[in-house]
């Protein structure tokens, strides 16, 4: 929570760590998408030369939840 009394938004380490942890199936879907959205935004959002050891956390991040969709059975197509 923020001192302003709103909730401040979830980073992808954040989202990364709920879609990891998520134990509904049926929630399963979003939380890895939500996770791999945050994460390409970030990529996508931030100065290369600015990442220095962020990049191969995000990209560990990104194949973790690549084999959790594999593990669960989950096609990647019909995530989102």
């Amino acid at each position: 929570m923020t001192t302003d009394g709103f909730p401040r938004p979830l980073d992808w380490k954040e989202l990364y760590q709920l879609a990891m942890v998520e134990m509904d199936p049926a929630k399963l879907p979003s939380a890895i998408a939500k996770a791999n959205d945050a994460i390409l935004d970030r990529i996508e959002h931030t100065d290369r030369n600015a990442f220095g050891s962020e990049l191969p956390a995000l990209n560990d991040a990104l194949n973790g939840l690549r084999l959790l969709r594999q593990e669960c059975g989950m096609d990647q197509r019909k995530l989102g």
